[in-house]
């Protein structure tokens, strides 16, 4: 048994499911056939069953043998009963109109910030699953993950969960790039991508501590990526960034302060816990 991935947010927040048992999957009646081969390919089919609302297919097919055995006190399998309390439209009991739409965010490597890091699965991968759908009270957007384990040259889902993305603590791409948020993400991006003049832009003028971080950090091959959204105070003339920052392997924290030039919010301060 090859352990191939790990839950993020629905363990953090006590949501998720792990299947402690699995066994390979038999095509379920009626549906094609899925490419299982990669955990890319297992997320895409997953992504392709649940579109389609087959979720014989996605029980059957793509889930682990303790996924498809009835929930305790049940009628429905332990994964459809934590997909119908998950994204509740697709639950036969409600009378529901909304059309759930699914999407793999992204497969990617476990990070040591990921709660259920540890030893035996830092050569995991995460792929990370969000679903959207129309609500009473507005759209509603949550994000989740796919746990899938290799058997017999096929992966499944062994653990899953969907939390709504406010309760994520990674933020997507901020719609807007002149927002603290979208301001510190687009300094992120110059940082990973080695390009100090672009990272500069996103620099206080006086801030040359910042400016010798950065420097630094490039040189030694360093990444940065968001922890969750920039907070503000609420005259709105400073804010706090959390970031990861990842440097040989090792994952710490990192974090500065924001203020407003006149060309915008820029970090005047900046510090990392990597050595």
């Amino acid at each position: 048994m090859v352990f191939v991935v790990i839950g993020l947010v629905a363990l953090l927040l006590g949501t998720g499911l792990l299947w402690p048992g699995w066994m390979k999957s038999k095509p379920a009646t009626g549906s094609a056939p899925v490419d299982q081969s990669t955990p890319e390919n297992a997320a895409k089919a997953v992504e392709d069953a649940l579109n389609r609302r087959d979720i014989d297919q996605f029980v059957n097919v793509l889930v682990c043998k303790d996924g498809r055995t009835k929930a305790e006190n049940k009628d429905i399998s332990r994964a459809e009963e934590i997909l119908y309390r998950d994204v509740q439209p697709l639950d036969p009991r409600n009378k529901s109109d909304a059309e759930p739409v699914f999407k793999v965010d992204e497969v990617r490597e476990i990070r040591p910030s990921d709660p259920v890091y540890n030893d035996a699965n830092k050569d995991s991968t995460v792929a990370i699953m969000s679903v959207e759908y129309p609500t009473d009270s507005g759209p509603e957007k949550r994000r989740g993950v796919l746990a899938l384990f290799q058997e017999d040259n096929r992966y499944v889902v062994c653990e899953m969960g969907f939390v709504p993305v406010a309760d994520s603590q990674e933020p997507p791409p901020d719609p807007d790039p002149n927002s603290p948020t979208g301001r510190v993400q687009a300094f992120a991006k110059a940082i990973n991508a080695k390009d100090i003049a672009a990272a500069r832009l996103y620099i206080c003028s006086t801030a040359r501590a910042v400016n010798t971080w950065a420097e630094k950090a490039i040189a030694a091959g360093g990444q940065l990526r968001l922890h969750e959204k920039v907070t503000t105070t609420k005259a709105e003339d400073s804010g706090q960034a959390r970031l990861w920052y990842t440097l040989n392997g090792t994952e710490t924290k990192a974090g500065g302060f924001l203020k407003k030039e006149s060309d915008g919010w820029c970090l005047f301060t900046f510090n990392s816990d990597a050595k």
